[in-house]
């Protein structure tokens, strides 16, 4: 249970520190990994709310100023369906 515990911290951290220096697409595999691995891993739609924070919502983008969030959304529903018919 321990170790469960230190490797998602270590997962949280890269994948922060993935969003916050704009490499996206090292965040989107630690998400996916972390989706896939642990029951509840929030911490992807987190990431996208954060990177469109750093860098997609600026004045006048509109829907596109939301992107990483809606695709972090989508990519998790996704994850979790796939979980749900391999893991019957």
């Amino acid at each position: 249970m321990q170790k469960n515990r230190i490797i998602r911290i270590i997962s949280d951290i890269i994948l922060f520190a993935a969003v916050a220096n704009g490499w996206w697409p090292l965040a989107v595999l630690i998400g996916l990994g972390g989706s896939w691995y642990y029951p509840r891993f929030i911490e992807l739609i987190i990431a996208g709310v954060a990177y469109d924070a750093l860098f997609g919502m600026i004045k006048g983008t509109g829907a596109r100023g939301w992107i990483g969030t809606l695709t972090a959304i989508v990519l998790y529903t996704i994850i979790l369906l796939v979980k749900k018919i391999i893991r019957r």
